[in-house]
């Protein structure tokens, strides 16, 4: 039996990509990053994702802030709220 991450026609489990994006940009040093350097640095826990995914999932204001084109910044948990 193929899992999500096999093939690509079918869906991870909820909040995956979300949550790697997340630690991700919390290990970073200032915790921004480049949509680039978010793929680069997800892709050894998530595989192959879309663009499109990436860009969808940092839509989410709740998580994410946009700095600049293409570039984002996890947002501070106790401003979240």
């Amino acid at each position: 039996m193929e899992t999500a991450l096999e093939d690509p026609r079918k869906r991870r489990p909820h909040n995956q990509v979300k949550t790697a994006i997340r630690e991700f940009l919390a290990s970073c040093e200032d915790r921004t990053a480049t949509i680039a350097q978010i793929t680069a640095g997800t892709m050894g826990t998530l595989g192959s994702v879309a663009p499109s995914t990436y860009r969808t999932t940092l839509q989410d204001q709740r998580y994410f802030k946009r700095v600049r084109r293409g570039v984002f910044r996890l947002v501070d948990e106790e401003h979240a709220a």
